[in-house]
């Protein structure tokens, strides 16, 4: 047993927290000191970048990893004011920074960008120079590839045609409008990415800006060998997938006998929307061959709400696949006269909360004067509707005189199944998505379609032709 006193004890406790809180803090009252630090990652790369358009930013750590504080004399890019990187060094922008001091074993974040022009694809190097007391000299290597491309920024045209250039691709930095006599023509093998901008003020105000509004005729016109893309702009795999990159395709009400064939549109807020009749002579969008996936909410909306039917279909769609929508792939909203041929529509979201199914369809409008409901006729022919969800297929129709029809189509659907010659699989037999869900040996869709002359499509979206008894879908299984 202790004979100390307790005061003795209490002292002698206090003592030693008061000399552990001193060696603990000791380091801070060191001398700044040159010393190596260590960063990662080792080389701060830019992958496949767009000419003259401002980089996403790259983080790049550097760490000091000794007991004391290291000072640098100054921080520079080796190419100085003609380098097209820049860099933000807690909170102190480039492309000097003198007399920083690192604290011991302490690290900072530092921040980097790129912008720069090029006819063609070309890389572009420079070197963050750590230059510490004493002058040694430390590193860090900064490389780019950078991509020739044509840039449009908040661009529109009217009363002229213009098409596209397909020889390299073209950036859309905001809104491209196509006014009520103009046409966009975009060829075979064109490449459109569109940055991530938002309005910064008006009715839609934090909005997605960046995209494609057409209020005259849009014709894209890819093929088999050499489709068309509408994407994000960023590139890295991380964003591959990533829904709600840019707005997407937009048929004002004006627009007027659209088409687009052998497209890709992915990643956009909604693939395509195509509002009302347009009072052409044709369908005001035509729409075949063509692969929408990663839509945040609809893969495509057609509105309706016109007092009474058009000779043509709104939407007329045929050898389309849409998958991997949040919301649902295909919303037919306020009637209308839609036609929907040899499509696959495959909502693989999972169950949830927000997301609804494949297909919506409703025929009315809520006013302040009441329900207004509006013509709606609505044909499915050889067209898959699958879901992660117990049915694919869901409707509020208000009007008796509304017309669904589906013939010879194949749908997950547990409760008010249609009538008529369809098919309710417990499997469809689909490849995965990163396949596009093609056709499996053995698919209950196989053989399994009609063959209407002037209306099923002779090849399916890959162009290859499809047989005398037509598969269900988009594809034509090849044995």
């Amino acid at each position: 047993m202790s004979t100390r006193p307790p005061s003795v004890s209490f002292g002698w406790s206090l003592l030693v927290v008061v000399a552990v809180a001193l060696l603990a803090c000791r380091r801070e009252w060191l001398p700044p000191k040159s010393g190596p630090l260590s960063w990662q990652p080792d080389t701060v790369r830019f992958d496949s970048l767009f000419s003259t358009v401002l980089s996403p930013t790259q983080r790049l750590w550097v760490y000091n990893p000794h007991a004391y504080p290291v000072r640098l004399s100054r921080i520079y890019l080796e190419k100085g004011p003609q380098s097209p990187f820049t860099f933000i060094w807690n909170g102190r922008s480039g492309p000097l920074v003198t007399d920083v001091e690192l604290p011991a074993r302490d690290s900072v974040q530092v921040f980097l960008s790129l912008r720069d022009s090029a006819f063609y694809d070309q890389t572009r190097e420079d070197v963050l120079v750590l230059e510490a007391l004493g002058g040694d000299v430390q590193r860090i290597p900064l490389r780019a590839v950078l991509i020739a491309a044509y840039v449009y920024r908040d661009f529109g045209f009217d009363s002229l045609m213009l098409s596209l250039p397909s020889d390299k691709p073209i950036v859309i930095d905001g809104y491209f409008y196509v006014g009520p006599m103009g046409v966009l023509r975009v060829p075979a093998g064109a490449r459109l990415y569109f940055s991530g901008r938002r309005w910064p003020t008006g009715p839609l105000a934090g909005e997605l800006m960046s995209g494609l509004y057409v209020a005259g005729k849009l014709e894209v016109l890819g093929t088999a060998e050499a489709p068309v893309t509408f994407q994000g702009w960023r590139l890295e795999s991380y964003y591959a997938s990533a829904s709600g990159q840019w707005m997407g395709l937009w048929l004002l009400p004006t627009a007027r006998d659209c088409e687009i064939h052998h497209a890709t549109i992915r990643q956009a807020s909604i693939g395509i929307r195509v509002d009302s009749v347009g009072g052409g002579a044709a369908p005001k969008l035509c729409l075949t061959n063509s692969l929408i996936s990663d839509a945040a909410n609809y893969g495509v909306l057609a509105l309706g709400f016109t007092a009474s039917q058009p000779p043509f279909p709104i939407l007329k769609m045929s050898n389309v696949l849409v998958y991997r929508c949040g919301q649902a792939c295909l919303a037919l909203v306020g009637g209308g006269y839609h036609s929907i041929v040899n499509s696959s529509l495959i909502y693989d979201q999972g169950d949830l909360r927000r997301g609804q199914t494949t297909l919506l369809i409703t025929d009315f409008l809520r006013t302040e004067a009441g329900v207004q409901t509006y013509p709606c006729q609505i044909d499915f022919l050889n067209t898959l509707l699958w879901s992660t969800k117990p049915n694919a297929y869901a409707a509020d129709l208000r009007s008796s005189a509304s017309q669904v029809a589906f013939d010879h189509c194949a749908l997950r659907q547990e409760e008010n199944r249609p009538g008529g010659t369809n098919f309710f699989p417990a499997d469809p037999k689909l490849g995965p998505a990163s396949e596009a869900y093609p056709l499996l040996e053995g698919s209950p869709l196989i053989d399994a379609g009609k063959v209407v002359p002037g209306l099923t499509p002779l090849t399916d979206r890959m162009g290859r032709l499809r047989d005398a008894q037509i598969d269900i879908g988009c594809y034509e299984y090849v044995r």
